[in-house]
């Protein structure tokens, strides 16, 4: 009963914001932080739009934990952050906000990342990826060729795991530095989260 009402707020909420999300924004996930460490409640919260498949993150600093005026505008947006499933938005503590996504989620071809956000000096950071994958490909012979792999970069120590096949996670070579989220996409992952 609670998130059906949450969710009708967030319904008028965001029909009245047609910058944020079109008419088929629905919001799916919300979640209570304190990103910029003040001392008050931060909101973040996913919109997933049913036509496009893409999800947008809104964060509204200072939001508290009771219901957000309609009419305020988020402190940040950043559309079309995925086209993935969203299957989590949580809070990791020490204001980090992690969004785990899917690609597939269980299908032959499949898999699943988390983004971890933070707030570094004013500014939405992305501060750690992590990616796993099973990639299953039918080949013309009737066999199935198998890539497993997975990896995990921490921006803000510089440091980072990846593994392949079955094989344990090594070190990874270079050095990660934080990305701005209004920058981040899909072509600026990591190269060892790529199979």
């Amino acid at each position: 009963m609670k998130t059906a009402f949450l969710h009708a707020v967030w319904i008028v909420a965001f029909a009245a914001m047609p910058a944020l999300a079109g008419n088929t924004a629905v919001p799916s996930f919300e979640v209570t932080l304190d990103m910029d460490n003040d001392g008050r409640m931060d909101r973040a919260l996913i919109i997933e739009d049913r036509d496009n498949g893409q999800a947008d993150l809104a964060i509204y600093l200072a939001a508290g934990d009771g219901k957000i005026d309609p009419s305020r505008q988020p402190s940040f947006v950043r559309k079309a952050l995925t086209d993935n499933r969203i299957l989590d938005l949580e809070s990791t503590g020490m204001g980090s906000l992690a969004i785990t996504s899917c690609f597939g989620c269980g299908a032959n071809k499949s898999w699943e990342e988390t983004l971890t956000i933070v707030r570094r000096h004013g500014e939405f950071l992305v501060g750690g990826y992590s990616r796993n994958w099973d990639w299953n490909v039918q080949k013309s012979d009737g066999t199935v060729e198998t890539t497993l792999g997975s990896c995990d970069i921490n921006f803000l120590t510089g440091k980072g795991v990846a593994s392949q096949d079955l094989d344990d996670s090594k070190p990874v070579e270079g050095k990660f530095t934080p990305i701005a989220l209004a920058d981040w996409s899909y072509e600026t992952r990591p190269k060892p989260c790529e199979f």
